[in-house]
């Protein structure tokens, strides 16, 4: 094994943001734990790397490439900053002048529809308002002393195949950063074609790595239960930073800011089926019947399309005193001043591997009513209340007894703020250094 440092570079694919931030104006799920870690890998790659460095596969070249110099960094300030010129300048999503000639483009090998219809991929968009900024694009040279990191949706690239002959050529170790197993362990919840795609992407990427982490126990069991690995790979859990923010640098939106005086249940979500809405929507029915106008309101807080039984259950809502507000998806500034101002969160979700709103709401020393699925009891099983996912009236109970006792509230609240033990963004950034660290001097 080598004595000293390394001094390689740890290679962050930063790939996905392109196209998330080609489509929206901030990152949320993933990418927004994505975009912070990254952000903190770059700023301290420790003592052994000599710098962190993003990577984005270019789909013209068939090359991984990097950004020359530092003027990217930090990545969550620079992505909305990016979406903002691609707005002003004309260069957003494509659009098409009729369906006959999206059905046109859309039918072209993927180099010639990128080519002609540069929007249509976000690194391409990117590589060409980069040239116009003086922002040069450069080979990623891998090397057997770095450390090659795919800290999130592995499994969308179809890059993932020449990415990694390319690691492999060059000596590079692999790790990846594994957030939840469920489009294997329930493949019902999302289109087929997702399902099959990360299961491509796990026989592809995870027995080759050097080392996988995830977000808890319960991933890494579910991951050595789920997919075939060779047993010298490692499997490490690095918790997830839900430290708060410092607040709001921009003025919170009227949108926002009118309900932040009010008595409100805050669920942050995006809006697809396993994360139960519909839970929620039936508790505030009863609710209203047994506490009309005191009922507390929920917000609701993420992007999605509601579904035609999500739709009908708010338009009853609205002859129920209106209690029930679809917010969309909101940006970390107005997420932050959500959790501060909520009376109370709740997170009814059917599956996580970890649960990162529920975490989010307890560093701020809210009460969140939960679900125990998946990985989030881990997160503190003695401060989350327990609610039954498949029984509204168990948060009916739980909403309505808080209501009725402010000094149980209170006293719960204590209890949180008191013993919860937050984790920052650092702490998750040396953790997945020191695997990061080991692959290198393992493959000595």
């Amino acid at each position: 094994m080598r004595v000293g440092p390394v001094r390689g570079s740890i290679w962050i694919d930063i790939t996905e943001f392109f196209d998330q931030f080609r489509l929206a104006s901030h990152p949320t799920g993933i990418s927004r734990t994505v975009l912070n870690l990254a952000d903190q890998l770059i700023a301290d790659p420790g003592a052994v790397f000599g710098n962190a460095r993003p990577l984005l596969w270019h789909p013209l070249s068939g090359r991984p490439v990097t950004i020359d110099g530092s003027q990217l960094s930090p990545f969550r300030a620079f992505f909305p900053q990016w979406r903002d010129a691609l707005g002003a300048a004309g260069l957003a999503a494509a659009s098409y002048s009729s369906p006959a000639m999206k059905a046109i483009a859309t039918s072209l090998p993927r180099p010639l529809r990128y080519r002609l219809f540069p929007a249509d991929n976000g690194v391409v968009l990117f590589s060409h308002w980069a040239q116009s900024e003086g922002i040069r694009l450069v080979p990623a040279r891998l090397a057997a002393d770095d450390s090659l990191f795919l800290p999130g949706s592995f499994w969308l690239g179809r890059y993932l195949p020449r990415l990694l002959a390319e690691a492999r050529a060059a000596g590079t170790p692999i790790s990846a950063f594994v957030h939840d197993m469920l489009l294997i362990s329930h493949p019902e919840w999302l289109p087929g074609r997702h399902a099959r795609q990360f299961r491509r992407g796990c026989a592809v990427l995870l027995p080759r790595c050097a080392a996988i982490m995830c977000n808890s126990r319960h991933t890494k069991d579910e991951l050595g239960r789920l997919v075939r690995l060779p047993e010298s790979v490692p499997i490490e859990v690095c918790r997830l930073a839900d430290e708060p923010s410092e607040g709001p640098s921009t003025p919170v939106p009227p949108a926002i800011a009118q309900w932040l005086t009010k008595r409100y249940v805050l669920f942050v979500s995006t809006i697809i089926p396993r994360k139960n809405h519909a839970l929620l929507l039936e508790a505030w029915h009863r609710l209203w019947r047994q506490m009309g106008p005191a009922t507390p309101h929920l917000l609701l807080a993420g992007g999605g399309v509601r579904d035609k039984r999500l739709a009908a259950m708010a338009d009853c809502d609205a002859a129920e005193g209106g209690r029930v507000i679809w917010l969309g998806s909101v940006d970390d500034g107005s997420l932050e001043a959500l959790y501060r101002g909520a009376w109370m969160t709740a997170y009814p979700s059917l599956g996580e591997g970890y649960g990162l709103p529920v975490a989010e709401a307890l560093a701020r020393g809210k009460i969140c009513l939960a679900a125990p699925s998946g990985g989030i009891a881990e997160v503190s099983a003695d401060l989350i209340d327990i609610i039954d996912p498949h029984d509204p009236q168990s948060v009916v109970d739980r909403v309505s007894f808080y209501a009725a006792n402010p000094s149980e509230l209170a006293a719960r609240e204590a209890a949180i703020a008191g013993r919860y033990r937050t984790t920052g963004w650092s702490d998750v950034a040396d953790a997945i250094r020191r695997v990061l660290e080991e692959t290198v001097q393992r493959a000595d």
